[in-house]
């Protein structure tokens, strides 16, 4: 062995090996020690790393204890436990890096937003501003790459969004690709998962292709806490409190180049929503409201459902005037003037065991109403549809029964049909408005109602039955209306005490001042009015007599005989009296004694005699009318009455018993 070859082996080898081998062991350091010192020549910010180790056996790279400083310089932006890469070595020789493994523990980041500012804009700004390498002197070539195993793993993402002043805490962060190189075509079963910090988790598993940039996402969401999101709800709805537990499996798939392809599709569910208003009274809630999407293109707004169902929804509708709580729910915002065309069908809408509670303030007191018990079925709604129908029954105050069939435009609310039949509804639960009106309270009285309304151009037309049972009225108060509405209720009952009306209605609805509640009362005014103006109308269908033969008992001048009809219309009275025992009866008897005296002049002679005559006649009609009355009815309170002479009712009247009649108001 010759001397030259002694001291190559001997010893520059060894010092080359040493040499090597120290810097294998400095590396590490000082890799550390350049990132301590001039990681903020990268980012703008200071940065800091613990330790950096390097397995050379393994060919993993380890970085412990990363992190970015914010630009304060004190709390942390961004950090790290450890990161471990494990790199292939071999084929580095080819100019091609292969990464079996990147393994990323304990991330951390804190992101900020204020308005349309964020707290890393500073690290955009220095890494823009850079210089750029001139790379058009460089021949162009594919970076070729394998990365395999991409895992991540216990991180922690805060979002402080200062706009609303609302921080979101994602925990225990999840993240895994299991293959992504150069030359794939698909980067297959790619997942995402976290936690929300108060509670319910979001996973995401996705397919993607990087030559045609088609992607396929499965997401799953499971007991996701909406009031996580009630800051940003605030942006649009006037509330105090949200609710609700958000559920569900969807599926995405589009191309990253069109956003008009993203097609969407899943069921979702949320249960025990609420949500209360400003002054934190709940408005609206449900137990559980299931959504199952068709396949939809929400970037051409085009939403298709198979089925929505609400079980056990419920509502707080209060008015007042011409105001409704729930449209003051809505935050005001300047109208969108750019048109967009849209579209929406719906194969199945249901409402089981609904409620609504309603409160009308507009009256001296409260009127508070409950529907329950509503269920509700529509088939077939699209945004094309002309004409959609739906079924629907409900409790009124817990012991009526509505059966409703409800037709409409859905482009026109304002056009619709709607028959009705209303069972068993309490007309003491109408005292409000009964007393704000026409001034009486409702003691007692149940109703059957039916009707069809129609409303078309905005005209409301509407013919509407009403049964009235048991009806009763206290002592009149006050009200709007000066209407005698006791005795035409008294008048209107019929022989078994139901009242029996037919109520037309009619309205413009292009008229603000048209409010249909009115519209009502005007209608039952109107009612009363003709019933209380024409009383023999409805006396005599009570007894089944032509109305003339219960208006009064008329002689001929001269005479006072009772004749078969006269005595006739007697045993009419009482059994009017009978069938009306609350009514106050009377015979009021009318004469125009000179035209009676005149008749008597035409066969008598002398004026002493004609009025001694003419006395005898009127008491002789009076006699035989009382005796008559009690002939017919020994118990009868019906009384003669005989006006004044000075009446003006006497005036050119024949002999006449009218029948007066009164109720207690």
């Amino acid at each position: 062995m010759s001397k030259a070859t002694k001291i190559v082996l001997f010893v520059v080898l060894p010092v080359l090996v040493l040499s090597v081998a120290i810097a294998l062991i400095l590396l590490p350091i000082g890799l550390k020690k350049y990132v301590n010192e001039h990681g903020s020549e990268y980012s703008g910010r200071k940065t800091f790393v613990r330790d950096i180790k390097i397995d050379y056996l393994s060919t993993t790279i380890s970085i412990l204890d990363f992190k970015i400083l914010e630009a304060d310089g004190q709390s942390t932006f961004i950090s790290f436990d450890t990161l471990q890469v494990a790199i292939s070595p071999f084929p580095l020789i080819s100019s091609k890096l292969v990464v079996e493994k990147i393994h990323l523990v304990r991330p951390y980041a804190n992101i900020v937003r204020k308005d349309s500012l964020y707290n890393f804009d500073d690290i955009l700004k220095f890494v823009s501003s850079k210089p750029k390498e001139n790379s058009a002197e460089k021949p162009a070539s594919t970076f070729q790459y394998v990365l395999k195993n991409i895992v991540m793993e216990q991180g922690k993402l805060i979002f402080a969004d200062n706009t609303v002043g609302h921080t979101t805490t994602f925990n225990d962060l999840r993240f895994s690709i299991p293959s992504l190189s150069f030359n794939q075509d698909e980067v297959k079963d790619a997942g995402i998962k976290l936690h929300f910090e108060n509670g319910g988790s979001f996973a995401a598993k996705a397919d993607y292709n990087q030559r045609s940039g088609a992607y396929k996402v499965d997401l799953s969401v499971d007991k996701l806490d909406l009031g996580t999101f009630l800051p940003y709800a605030k942006s649009y709805f006037k509330i105090s409190t949200l609710a609700g537990l958000v559920k569900g499996d969807f599926h995405l798939a589009g191309t990253a180049s069109n956003l008009d392809s993203v097609l969407f599709r899943g069921k979702g569910e949320v249960a025990d929503f609420s949500a209360n208003d400003n002054s934190n009274r709940k408005v609206i809630g449900v137990k559980s409201a299931k959504v199952s999407f068709r396949d939809s293109y929400p970037m051409k707004y085009d939403y298709r459902f198979d089925s929505i169902g609400l079980d056990e929804p419920w509502l707080f509708v209060e008015m007042k005037d011409s105001t409704l709580n729930l449209l003051n729910l809505m935050v005001e915002s300047p109208a969108d003037t750019v048109p967009f065309t849209y579209f929406y069908s719906i194969n199945q809408f249901r409402i089981e065991r609904g409620m609504i509670d309603l409160r009308d303030n507009s009256y001296e007191e409260p009127f508070d109403y409950q529907l329950s018990d509503i269920e509700m079925k529509v088939d077939s709604i699209s945004s094309t549809s002309k004409w959609v129908d739906s079924f629907a029954t409900m409790r009124l105050n817990k012991r009526g029964k509505l059966q409703a069939e409800l037709g409409i435009n859905p482009s026109d609310p304002y056009e619709l049909k709607v028959n009705y039949v209303i069972s068993n509804f309490q007309l003491t639960d109408l005292n409000i408005y009964s007393k704000h009106f026409v001034g009486y309270p409702i003691l007692l009285g149940n109703m059957y109602y039916k009707g069809k309304t129609v409303i078309k151009g905005k005209q409301l037309s509407s013919e509407n039955k009403l049964i009235i049972r048991n009806a009763s009225l206290g002592k009149k108060s006050g009200g709007l209306m000066n209407l005698p509405l006791k005795l035409a209720v008294y008048l209107l009952k019929d022989i078994h005490g139901d009242i029996i009306l037919d109520l037309p209605l009619t309205g413009d609805l292009n008229n603000p001042k048209t409010k249909v509640g009115k519209l009502i009362w005007q209608v039952l005014k109107n009612v009363v009015v003709k019933v209380v103006a024409s009383p023999f109308m409805a006396l005599g269908g009570l007894v089944g007599v032509d109305p003339t033969e219960v208006k009064g008992i008329e002689f001929n001048y001269a005479d006072s005989t009772l004749t078969p009809a006269h005595l006739r219309r007697i045993k009419l009275y009482t059994e009017l009296e009978k069938k009306k025992p609350d009514m106050k009866m009377e015979l009021s008897y009318f004469n125009d004694d000179s035209l009676e005296r005149n008749e008597l002049a035409k066969v008598i002679v002398g004026a002493h005699k004609i009025d001694s005559l003419q006395q005898c006649f009127s008491k002789a009609r009076i006699r035989k009318i009382e005796e008559a009355l009690k002939s017919a009815d020994d118990s009868t309170k019906i009384k003669i009455v005989i006006p004044p002479k000075a009446s003006p009712e006497n005036v050119g009247s024949r002999p006449v018993f009218e029948l007066k009649y009164s109720v207690e108001e």
